[in-house]
């Protein structure tokens, strides 16, 4: 299936609703192709695809770690891979992996002096939202955004049966999903409530009848998506211990926090502590780690808070308002909030 993607004024295809081989075999690329990709998605395609072109001599690859790879030291590295290919040659640029392979493709084909063309392909949920979202960055590691550009690729290619023999990683992709509902539509967060309603149905059942919405919410709402959460994830990373926390579970607790804030500022009818009772259910862990110091997150937050933008504020689920700054009063409750919330469920 195609769909036509257009977010900030530049356009997109789409592609979706067939294995990668099928959807690249009938293509007649004339053009030498360099792949941006993981280890672990070269070991398991590279021979696979280079076979679908007549001359495999043009087709390169390009590997990061399997980890979090838009940071400078890769960078420099691929610049520096790039220097064997002439400025006069055209050539096709594929960034196929995770997160960190869509900002780092999409960076480097912005500001490469070669010309080139971008296609993206990402393996999961999470970095099909972020190939979906303009804005590319580089780390300086762990976390901290040192560079930024805008680029939209001229194609996205995505094969949900790559993402969905991932179990694993299913969990933490469905949080792109709740994350729509919560910034986007009530409706749509319903829904996964009824079809996900424990950790059985979270790991058995396809994502693939929701990916067209997701598409729509990300062509409507792309930054906000984006960056919501980013605020409170972002204080784990200057936090005594924070490194004992995942990056996704980061990202978590980061979505609770925010939505969390955003009914202490300006409060509207919705079920948290069911909310959080679902997500205890379908596997994700609500405790706060006892590592971590409460009050030193909270400064955080509010360090960050002070010299960043406004964050995203709802008027209700799925109906934004406006955008604000959190206070220490604001913070200081929002953290009361989720612990009384977690206790009561605990029975603590």
């Amino acid at each position: 299936m195609e769909l036509d993607y257009q977010v900030q004024e530049e356009t997109a295809k789409i592609f979706y609703g067939e294995t990668l081989v099928s959807q690249l075999k009938p293509l007649a690329i004339d053009q030498p192709i360099l792949f941006l990709t993981n280890q672990r998605y070269y070991d398991l395609f590279a021979e696979k695809i280079n076979q679908l072109f007549a001359n495999q001599a043009s087709v390169d690859w390009y590997i990061c770690a399997n980890t979090q790879c838009n940071h400078l030291a890769e960078l420099t590295n691929l610049l520096d891979f790039a220097k064997r290919y002439p400025e006069n040659q055209p050539f096709l640029l594929i960034g196929f992996g995770n997160e960190g392979i869509m900002d780092l493709a999409g960076f480097f084909q912005k500001h490469t002096n070669l010309e080139s063309k971008l296609w993206l392909i990402p393996v999961s949920i999470r970095s099909m939202g972020r190939a979906l979202v303009p804005q590319r960055t580089i780390l300086q590691l762990p976390n901290r955004v040192v560079l930024q550009t805008q680029n939209v690729p001229e194609r996205i290619v995505y094969d949900q049966t790559i993402s969905e023999r991932q179990i694993e990683g299913k969990q933490i992709d469905f949080l792109v999903f709740v994350c729509c509902g919560i910034v986007c539509d009530h409706r749509f967060l319903q829904n996964l409530y009824k079809n996900y309603p424990s950790a059985h149905q979270l790991s058995s059942r396809p994502f693939a009848g929701m990916l067209e919405e997701m598409i729509y919410f990300y062509q409507v709402e792309a930054e906000n998506l984006a960056n919501y959460g980013k605020l409170f994830e972002q204080a784990f990373y200057l936090t005594e211990n924070g490194h004992l926390l995942s990056a996704s579970m980061k990202k978590f607790l980061g979505m609770l926090m925010q939505l969390i804030w955003n009914m202490e500022v300006l409060p509207f009818s919705f079920h948290l502590k069911n909310f959080f009772i679902w997500l205890a259910r379908l596997g994700y862990p609500i405790d706060w780690l006892d590592q971590l110091s409460e009050s030193e997150y909270l400064e955080n937050v509010l360090f960050l808070a002070e010299k960043s933008k406004k964050i995203l504020v709802l008027e209700k689920i799925g109906i934004i308002d406006g955008y604000r700054t959190p206070t220490e009063k604001e913070l200081l409750k929002t953290m009361a909030v989720y612990q009384k919330i977690v206790h009561e469920i605990r029975g603590k």
